[in-house]
């Protein structure tokens, strides 16, 4: 793994995947499934960078000292982020997929400041119910418009540690667990995120939602 990690507009974490509410979960389809596509990189950033992150399919790469390995997301960002309330996401395909290019296109915030998630989760990893966020941190929950579908909505929630201002975790929220496992299907796209207030997501719409967690 890059001890750093180069360009878009437009971001993993030791520890699984997990709850803090043991509820219902979405039903397994099986097989290799990605939160979202593989072999893309994203930019989350007001006026500045506050998190990038390069998202590895089933080949991993390597050069020297610096690894990326495959099924895997590499999370990195600024040293203390300031979530303004509203950001942007962008996300493209990986342009050049080089050890270099990927360690220089996320060494641009912090290299300090990573965690890797893995990527081969199921549709049952999704939970049914809302994120309780530890109380020695602050959450920041935001919505956008589903890159997918154009009539739904998304919810993506940081959280932040109150001593540190370490991102600790990154939540995505969704109103069914996708059959398919990912968050979102399109590669390329810019869009809006909005904050709402408090870190339940019946704030960005009412109904049920699932969630899945990245970080720790």
């Amino acid at each position: 793994m890059s001890d750093r990690a180069g360009s878009i507009h437009g971001a993993p974490a030791e520890g699984a995947f997990g709850s803090t509410d043991n509820k219902k979960k979405g039903s397994s389809s099986g097989g290799i499934i990605e939160q979202v596509p593989p072999d893309v990189r994203l930019r989350i950033f007001s006026a500045n960078d506050l998190i990038r992150v390069v998202i590895l399919g089933s080949s991993g790469v390597s050069s020297g000292n610096l690894s990326f390995l495959a099924h895997t997301e590499y999370w990195r960002w600024a040293s203390s982020p300031t979530f303004t309330s509203t950001l942007t996401l962008a996300s493209e395909p990986i342009p050049v997929s080089t050890a270099s290019a990927l360690d220089a296109f996320l060494d641009v915030v912090s290299q300090s400041n990573q965690f890797t998630a893995p990527q081969n989760t199921a549709q049952g990893d999704w939970t049914q119910g809302t994120r309780t966020v530890p109380s020695n941190r602050t959450g920041y929950l935001y919505w956008m418009t589903d890159p997918d579908n154009s009539a739904a909505k998304i919810g993506v929630l940081f959280e932040k540690d109150n001593q540190t201002s370490e991102l600790k975790a990154v939540v995505w929220y969704k109103k069914a667990a996708p059959s398919s496992g990912l968050a979102f299907a399109k590669k390329t796209f810019s869009k809006t995120l909005t904050q709402v207030s408090g870190t339940d997501p019946t704030a960005i719409e009412a109904g049920t939602w699932y969630y899945i967690l990245m970080g720790s």
